[in-house]
């Protein structure tokens, strides 16, 4: 449950996401059924679970994991598309890619605990996260192309950013499965520990970007999500830019003021 603070937006439905608020740490747990798909509903109720973490006050930072012991989540069930409806299909792929675009805006840190198999839309979904943290029996794929399909949600161009474009084709168009270790070789996990470490090494990465201010924070992501995107003539603009901003903030005074006076800093709406 949520506690502590106003709820602007409605509850994320309970069936399939549990939402929980610790401190300054919001995790969202995917509910994927027996066989760890989501039904067409599901990218809605993670927009919801999204926009709740989002207006929680002091969450700095975001973590997803599965609730089953051996599946993150193999993204959306493939009788979703049995139809072949056009219209349906397009409003799907609509609400997708609004809800991913939602994670990636999240100005703390968010982190994909991947307790498990990940597979397709899922793993876009996590793609979209800062850091991936994997448990070492996880397998990777992203083939939707054996539905006659093409990714919904932006993995045809936010992998081969990732990881390159070779193992992304490798992956998209081969086929191929991979293990943590790999993933983590090719660049697309960060750290691979056991399944029952992962979450708690998700909160440790978290907790670790606390020393930072939320805006600097914020800023760096902006920065960094800006130099994969656009020139870098225009990269160094945006990075004065916000320098700018971010200059003679309080939270930026208190920040040089905890360093000298060699003491923790604190934040503007940081939990206590």
């Amino acid at each position: 449950m949520i506690e502590n603070h106003q709820q602007e937006y409605p509850l994320p439905d309970p069936d399939m996401i549990a939402f929980s608020e610790d401190g300054r740490i919001a995790t969202i747990s995917l509910d994927n059924g027996q066989d760890g798909h989501w039904s067409p509903d599901f990218p809605e109720t993670l927009e919801v679970a999204l926009r709740t973490a989002m207006k929680a006050s002091g969450v700095r930072a975001l973590i997803l994991t599965g609730e089953a012991d051996s599946v993150f989540s193999h993204g959306l069930a493939p009788d979703v598309f049995a139809v072949g409806s056009k219209v349906e299909a397009a409003a799907l792929a609509r609400q997708c890619a609004k809800t991913f675009s939602l994670l990636r805006q999240f100005k703390g840190v968010s982190i994909a605990a991947i307790n498990g198999d990940v597979s397709d839309l899922a793993l876009e979904c996590a793609v979209c996260c800062d850091f991936r943290i994997a448990a070492h029996d996880a397998i990777f794929s992203i083939s939707p192309g054996r539905y006659g399909l093409t990714p919904l949600a932006g993995a045809t161009q936010l992998l081969p950013r990732l990881i390159g474009e070779v193992w992304a084709k490798r992956l998209m168009l081969c086929g191929e499965r991979i293990d943590a270790k790999r993933a983590q070789h090719v660049g697309l996990v960060d750290e691979v520990a056991d399944q029952e470490s992962v979450y708690p090494l998700a909160i440790e990465w978290a907790k670790r970007t606390f020393v930072h201010s939320p805006d600097a924070t914020h800023a760096t992501k902006q920065l960094i999500e800006h130099a994969r995107m656009r020139p870098l003539e225009t990269g160094f603009a945006a990075e004065r830019d916000w320098l700018s901003a971010v200059l003679g903030t309080p939270d930026q005074l208190e920040g040089v003021a905890a360093v000298l006076e060699k003491r923790d800093a604190r934040w503007q709406g940081d939990k206590s």
